[in-house]
C-alpha cells in the first residue's frame, strides 16, 4: 500500500513538473488562462485573499501595449480586468522579468485605483535568487501606486541570496505600475 501511495505521489509531482517545463520551454505569454492547474490555484488563492472573494471573473484585455521598451524590466505582459457581479474591482497584470539568466513570471494585483494589492511569483526558473518568492518580502510592494516609493534599497529592502533577482523584479513592478497608470489615463483600461 505504501509503495502505491509513493508511486502516485511521484507521478503527480512528475506531471506538475512537466506542465511547468512546458511553460518554461515554450515561453507562453503570461495570462491567467495559460497556466497549469497548480499555478492557476495559486492565482485564484491570491485573488481571493486580495479581494476577499472567490467570485471574481477575469477578462483578458487586448490593450495594445506596443512599446514595452520604455518600461524597463518587463519582457512580456498580459492584463486582465477583474470583475465581481459586473463591477470592475481591479486588474491582474501578468508579467515576465529577466533575472541573471532566466525569465520569471509573476502577477501583480491592482485595485480599481491602481494601488498594488498583492504580488506573487508564478514561475521562477532560475536555480538562484528564489528568495524573492518570500511572501514577507513581496508585501513591501502592497499599497504602492504609480511607481512611487519603489526604489530598490531605499523603499524596497534587499534580500540575501537574490542580488540580481530582487532589483530586477523591483524595476519590473515599478515599470508595471507606471504602465498601468498610463494605460488608464489613455483610456485603454
Amino acid at each position: 500500500m505504501q509503495f502505491s501511495n509513493l508511486l502516485n505521489m511521484l507521478i503527480n509531482r512528475f506531471t506538475q513538473t512537466i506542465l511547468i517545463a512546458i511553460i518554461v520551454f515554450i515561453g507562453l505569454e503570461a495570462s491567467a488562462k495559460k497556466y497549469p492547474k497548480p499555478i492557476q490555484k495559486r492565482i485564484d488563492k491570491a485573488v481571493k485573499a486580495a479581494f476577499d472573494t472567490a467570485d471574481v471573473s477575469f477578462e483578458d484585455l487586448n490593450n495594445g501595449v506596443d512599446n514595452l521598451d520604455s518600461y524597463s524590466g518587463i519582457e512580456k505582459i498580459a492584463i486582465s480586468k477583474l470583475s465581481m457581479e459586473g463591477n470592475t474591482i481591479g486588474f491582474a497584470a501578468f508579467a515576465s522579468t529577466k533575472g541573471k539568466n532566466d525569465l520569471f513570471d509573476y502577477m501583480v494585483l491592482f485595485d480599481e485605483l491602481l494601488y498594488i494589492k498583492k504580488v506573487i511569483i508564478l514561475v521562477y526558473r532560475s536555480s538562484y535568487g528564489g528568495e524573492i518568492m518570500a511572501k514577507y518580502w513581496l508585501k513591501q510592494f502592497e499599497g504602492k501606486s504609480n511607481g512611487e516609493q519603489m526604489q530598490f534599497e531605499k523603499d524596497i529592502d534587499s534580500i540575501s541570496g537574490a542580488t540580481i533577482s530582487a532589483p530586477a523584479i523591483t524595476t519590473g513592478i515599478k515599470s508595471l505600475s507606471l504602465l498601468m497608470v498610463n494605460l488608464k489615463e489613455s483610456g485603454k483600461l
